[in-house]
């Protein structure tokens, strides 16, 4: 399972980044570049940021590894675990402040790299400026033809993961109710109430 999420978010980023047409993709934009470039996600007055470039401490050079992502992050409680799904096992990372969990990170197969980042939390800024739970409508405004789109698969099933506006390393996850069937993305009247449930960050 954990081989076909990797398959999964790496197909969906490159679909998105070319804007290829597929039965699960809603529409293509041609506006999905990286105008915010140059704001770095840092750590700003104690607060960390997501952006193109990473989340907080982490770029594309940050090793999966826990000593290194527990000096990145003095102040926050860094907590390896094994995850078991489907008869198979991989390791996470997980990064939490007091009770909450912020982000977690995910290996690549090698268990060297990061191979994506998962923030759950809204105490993690967006360079994008979109919170978790912003509702669909408000971050794709032109929602006839400015969103590139793709429904969720494995234990994202009944979900669907967009290109947010301006971004190149980054998928919005969001959740909602449809009677539809699985794999397929819900029209654009349906999409368009949906909630942001988390952000992804894949170098």
């Amino acid at each position: 399972m954990f081989i076909k999420l990797q398959r999964w978010l790496g197909a969906a980023i490159i679909v998105s980044l070319l804007s290829g047409c597929g039965d699960e993709i809603t529409s293509s934009s041609a506006n999905a570049q990286t105008n915010n470039d140059n704001a770095t996600s840092t750590t700003n007055k104690n607060r960390l940021t997501i952006s193109n470039k990473g989340v907080g401490p982490i770029n594309s050079t940050t090793r999966f590894n826990i000593h290194d992502i527990t000096v990145a992050f003095p102040n926050y409680s860094v907590v390896q675990q094994l995850i078991f799904q489907e008869g198979e096992s991989y390791p996470v990372i997980s990064v939490s402040k007091g009770a909450k969990r912020l982000m977690t990170l995910n290996p690549t197969t090698d268990l060297n790299s990061i191979y994506s980042v998962v923030v759950e939390d809204n105490l993690i800024s967006n360079s994008l400026n979109h919170r978790l739970g912003t509702i669909f409508s408000d971050i794709f405004t032109d929602i006839t033809n400015n969103y590139t789109c793709q429904a969720g698969v494995e234990e994202m099933s009944g979900k669907v993961l967009c290109l947010p506006p301006q971004a190149s390393n980054m998928l919005y996850l969001f959740t909602g109710k449809w009677s539809g069937p699985d794999g397929k993305t819900p029209p654009p009247d349906i999409l368009r109430g949906w909630a942001l449930e988390s952000i992804i960050w894949k170098p």
